[in-house]
């Protein structure tokens, strides 16, 4: 059997954790740059209002933000970007954790923790405020979001438990030798 050096790993350096690091890492800060520019074009009048919906142009991108000009709207699309913002933050500070030689680390336990507090607790709390409190909608239209963000945490919990009986062993492992 052929030994093929050229095959990515899945952990460590040179691996698909580093590139999958840098990729949601990325799409944090965009996130988080995307909200600055619209709350900041709020905030300076730098948005076309046309019969009560607003327009921004997003330069760079070469496209046109838009949508109903109402208050309730605006926090809401801003309390959901800077979510994305955090959530993507989180899972790119796990697959980070999985760049170093050793997979169970006390670093990748603790963002495995974050990452299924994020969805289990704030996700659906989220959810629950824009779309009740906020926003003021008696349906639950949308209720697929907190689901995903329920499953996404039960599965995390699953791994943060596997994660620290590797981490145990591992620990175990390391003194014997």
């Amino acid at each position: 059997m052929k030994n093929n050096s050229n095959n990515l790993k899945v952990f460590g350096p040179n691996s698909l954790s580093k590139y999958l690091f840098y990729i949601f890492r990325a799409i944090s800060i965009g996130f988080l740059l995307f909200i600055i520019y619209i709350d900041l074009s709020f905030l300076l009048s730098n948005v076309e209002i046309i019969n009560a919906r607003y327009y921004i142009s997003l330069p760079i991108l070469g496209v046109v933000a838009k949508g109903d000009y109402q208050t309730n709207v605006i926090v809401t699309i801003t309390l959901s970007m800077l979510y994305g913002t955090i959530f993507f933050y989180v899972l790119s500070n796990i697959f980070k954790a999985f760049v170093s030689e050793t997979v169970f680390t006390e670093s990748a336990i603790k963002h495995l923790r974050y990452f299924s507090f994020l969805n289990l607790l704030v996700g659906p709390l989220l959810y629950l405020v824009t779309h009740f409190f906020i926003m003021q909608h008696s349906d639950y239209r949308g209720i697929h979001n907190p689901i995903l963000n329920i499953i996404f945490g039960v599965t995390a919990l699953f791994i943060v438990h596997i994660f620290k009986k590797g981490y145990a062993i591992q620990s175990d492992n390391d003194l014997t030798i």
